[in-house]
């Protein structure tokens, strides 16, 4: 089961929509995971870009680096200072 699954089962399906492309989950300011990841776009130590099925995700901050990287779900981690979807 996947952590979003677990999620779901917490606080409920009327919470998280089936109709998205993606999910994002911020935890504070280190840590960010996604489900929906396509491809990584592009990778640094300040932004991380990944693809999803409307758009990229951006994740820029400090000390960044992937977690995990598997079957469309991706965690980041690092002091995050912003996170777009374009």
């Amino acid at each position: 089961m996947s952590f979003i699954e677990d999620v779901k089962n917490i606080f409920g399906p009327d919470e998280f929509p089936a109709s998205t492309a993606f999910r994002a989950m911020l935890f504070g300011d280190r840590a960010v995971y996604v489900e929906g990841v396509k491809s990584l776009r592009s990778y640094s130590d300040s932004k991380i870009e990944m693809l999803v099925k409307n758009g990229t995700i951006t994740v820029c901050g400090e000390k960044l680096y992937v977690k995990r990287y598997c079957m469309g779900d991706m965690a980041v981690c690092g002091k995050i200072k912003s996170l777009t979807k374009d």
